[in-house]
C-alpha cells in the first residue's frame, strides 16, 4: 500500500511517544490475525483517548459506509450502515484526511449522529486500495478535543495498511 503525506510535518515524538509508535509497528506486523479490527481499534482508542473510534468499508458507489468495528469507550458496538452526506467523513473521501479540532457537531449541522453522540472533535482518514482507490476510513471521535492529533495521525498511518489489506478481506468475503 502507498505511504501518505502526513499532515503534520513538524511532528518530533517524544520518548512516550516512540514507545506508543513502535508498539504500533509490533500491531501491524500481526496483521492477519483474528480480530485484528478489534485489535487495531482498541488501541487507537486507548492511545488516543477518543471516545468513538471506527473503522469502515465504502459502498461500491462511495455514498455510504459500513462500519467493519464501532468502539465507544473501548466497548463494541453494534455494526451499521450510514450516508456520507452532511457529514465529515464525506469530507474524508474527498480531502483523504480531516481534522476538527472543535465543533464538528456544529459544523455539520445534517449529521444526527455527531449531534447525538455529542461529537466536539472529529479526525478521519481515508483507506485505499493497492490501486488508490478509496476502500474505507478510519475515525476518531471525541466529546473533547483530541489531545494528541499529531500523534493520532502517525498511528493511523501506521496502522493503515494492515487496516487497507483486511478491509479488501472482509470487502471479498461480503
Amino acid at each position: 500500500m502507498k505511504y501518505r503525506h502526513i499532515h503534520y510535518l513538524d511532528f518530533e515524538p517524544g520518548i512516550e511517544e516512540n514507545v506508543v509508535l513502535d508498539a504500533a509497528i509490533k500491531l501491524a506486523e500481526k496483521g492477519g490475525e483474528p480480530n485484528f479490527f478489534l485489535k487495531a481499534a482498541s488501541f487507537l482508542c486507548k492511545h488516543t483517548q477518543a471516545d468513538y473510534v471506527a473503522i469502515g468499508l465504502l459502498s461500491k458507489d462511495k455514498l455510504h459506509v459500513s462500519t467493519c468495528i464501532m468502539l465507544y469507550n473501548r466497548i463494541v458496538q453494534d455494526n451499521f450502515t450510514y450516508s456520507l452526506k452532511g457529514t465529515p467523513c464525506a469530507d474524508v473521501v474527498t480531502q483523504k484526511f480531516c481534522y476538527y479540532p472543535f465543533g464538528a457537531k456544529e459544523y455539520f449541522p445534517d449529521d444526527k449522529l455527531l449531534r447525538k453522540m455529542n461529537i466536539e472533535s472529529y479526525l478521519g482518514t481515508l483507506l485505499l486500495s493497492p490501486e488508490s482507490e478509496a476502500i474505507g476510513i478510519v475515525e476518531l471521535l471525541s466529546i473533547k478535543q483530541i489531545e494528541n492529533p499529531a500523534l493520532a495521525e502517525h498511528l493511523i498511518l501506521v496502522l493503515s495498511p494492515v487496516l487497507e489489506t483486511e478491509l479488501l478481506k472482509h470487502q471479498a468475503k461480503n
